[in-house]
């Protein structure tokens, strides 16, 4: 099951990500998967690296390593580098690699050996002077792997995991309610379906946007408008030195909580405080003490679930899903988003156009 991430762990990222330690590297420092540990990176703001040019010694090695036959993989662990910088460079080098030689009776021997009696992958594949992939998938050849097929999610499914973004769910409790699926399937899922809108990374327009929204409006509106947390509008405005307007005064200030208020936070505890604090009178920061003091911000202070308000029919996550794909496909995105995001193709042409 996937856990948070630490704040020493981040910290260890943070340094190995500027030493230049390629991604498979601080991955198995920090026992997380390479796609984690590059979603984390995003997630803390690193830029992406700019890619460290080949010296001719490099070049030297990249040309010796080739003619020795080794695999891509194992040079890019020398040279450490992303095994894709290695590729691309063989081929500008004119280095294609050359068809690896027929596995004998012995290599098929060897590779029945270990998966008769266990052992080190790795070491097999170094062994036989091949990758691990291709070694996995000789042993599929031969009827030794049978790895699990990927499920395809079904409708069902999809509706748990919208229900569940809907209520603020985390996505450890999403896929106790799957058993057949992970947390991190559950999250990759929901990406798949425009549903994310936490930490979002803010855009240059958005922040010229913001400016312009935090002279004319308080804060409450602006987090409404932007489809962010209060909290979040505030940060940013602190780190582009802007001044708020101050909110007006709730109608129900400084007055007792009631246990009709209580109740609406109970069953509403998933929304964002924005939209909770006009309907109670009272300004986003009184509702979200009132929320830590009924216990129901726990294990959400982190949640990428904010149910939050569409612009032009979509939720900032469904909206930047509907732009990547327009970008990349075309019109012919539409009829596939038709499915996952439940609207009409003329629907998402409408809402394209719209802008917040």
């Amino acid at each position: 099951m996937a856990t948070r991430w630490r704040a020493d762990e981040d910290e260890r990222l943070r340094r190995l990500y500027a030493d230049g330690a390629p991604l498979a590297v601080i991955a198995s420092q920090t026992g997380r998967s390479e796609d984690a540990v590059n979603a984390r990176r995003v997630a803390l703001g690193l830029e992406r690296r700019r890619t460290v040019g080949w010296s001719p010694l490099a070049d030297a090695v990249l040309r010796e390593a080739a003619r020795a036959g080794l695999p891509s993989t194992l040079i890019a662990e020398k040279l450490r580098r992303p095994v894709d910088q290695v590729r691309v460079r063989r081929q500008a080098l004119g280095l294609g690699r050359a068809a690896a030689p027929r596995y004998s009776v012995a290599d098929d021997a060897a590779i029945r050996a270990r998966w008769k009696t266990g052992g080190s992958l790795e070491e097999l594949a170094r062994r036989l002077g091949r990758s691990p992939d291709a070694v996995l998938l000789r042993a599929r050849q031969l009827g030794l792997h049978h790895p699990p097929r990927r499920r395809r999610w079904d409708r069902l499914e999809d509706s748990i995991v919208r229900e569940g973004y809907s209520d603020g769910l985390t996505c450890e409790e999403i896929a106790q309610r799957l058993p057949e699926r992970t947390p991190t399937a559950v999250a990759a899922r929901a990406r798949r379906l425009g549903l994310p809108t936490y930490a979002r990374r803010w855009t240059a327009d958005e922040e010229h946007l913001l400016a312009r929204t935090l002279s004319q409006r308080p804060v409450d509106d602006a987090a409404r408008r932007f489809g962010r947390t209060p909290e979040a509008i505030r940060r940013r405005a602190r780190r582009l030195g802007l001044v708020a307007l101050a909110p007006p005064r709730g109608r129900r200030a400084g007055t007792r909580w009631t246990a009709e208020d209580d109740a609406l936070l109970r069953l509403h505890a998933a929304l964002n405080p924005a939209q909770l604090a006009p309907l109670l009178g009272r300004s986003d920061h009184a509702v979200a003490r009132r929320l830590r003091r009924l216990g129901l911000r726990e294990g959400r202070e982190r949640s990428p679930h904010h149910p939050t308000p569409a612009n032009g029919g979509l939720t900032p996550g469904e909206r930047a899903l509907l732009d990547r794909e327009l970008h990349v496909r075309g019109d012919r995105a539409l009829f596939e988003l038709e499915r996952r995001l439940e609207r009409t193709a003329a629907e998402l042409r409408v809402a394209a156009g719209a802008r917040p």
